[in-house]
């Protein structure tokens, strides 16, 4: 009896192993679930977003000048009355305030640039302008500096018609003609630069390069 159960163990054995082998197996390689490594997202800004961005803060104005200006106003009679030295003249101290800054309404998808991994952006800005609607007239601190008038109303324009309708429109194509010569673009297109980089690094670029047409590069 002995002998038999023996034999019976040592039989078995074998069937032992590879029972515990399979065991092990399935274990080590199949009921182990399998470890996937983390997947890093990248968060790319859309241009569409970047341009949405610009024009809902509406900065259009960046920098403003106040001019004064002489504005000379002379009539003088024809023919032989102004022989007579008649005259009308009046010298007009003329202030104002001009605008500058960019028509943003030109932006679009077309004018930015972003990066693959949303760390760069480029903008390119349309030149600045003078918002010539915009230029208004500081009549309360404007006033006559000097005033003659020796020409009958029949043979000269009436003086306030003319201060009206002839000196005050001169003299606004003059005061922009002023703010343009005295670099007020150039200044806005400077205003302008340093202001979109920094909105831009607020939306979470790193590298931020903003180019404004015919000023900057």
């Amino acid at each position: 009896m002995a002998k038999i159960l023996l034999k019976f163990i040592w039989n078995a054995i074998p069937l032992i192993l590879v029972a515990v082998a399979g065991w092990w197996i399935i274990n080590t390689f199949i009921a182990q679930p399998q470890t996937t490594p983390p997947t890093t997202v990248t968060t790319v800004s859309a241009k569409p977003g970047v341009v949405d961005a610009i024009k809902s803060v509406n900065k259009q104005i960046f920098v403003e000048y106040y001019i004064t200006k002489d504005i000379d106003y002379t009539e003088v009679p024809h023919g032989w009355f102004e022989k007579l030295g008649l005259k009308q003249q009046f010298v007009l101290l003329l202030k104002g305030r001009v605008p500058a800054g960019f028509d943003m309404s030109a932006v679009d998808d077309s004018a930015i640039w972003v990066s693959e991994d949303g760390s760069e952006v480029q903008l390119t800005l349309p030149p600045p302008t003078i918002f010539e609607e915009q230029v208004s007239l500081d009549l309360e601190n404007s006033r006559i500096l000097k005033q003659t008038d020796t020409c009958p109303d029949f043979l000269c324009n009436d003086a306030s018609q003319m201060l009206l309708n002839k000196s005050l429109p001169e003299g606004k194509t003059l005061i922009i003609a002023d703010a343009r010569e005295s670099g007020i673009l150039y200044r806005a297109a400077l205003d302008g630069q340093q202001y979109y980089e920094s909105l831009l690094r607020s939306l979470g670029f790193e590298t931020v390069r903003v180019i404004v047409s015919g000023y900057t590069d």
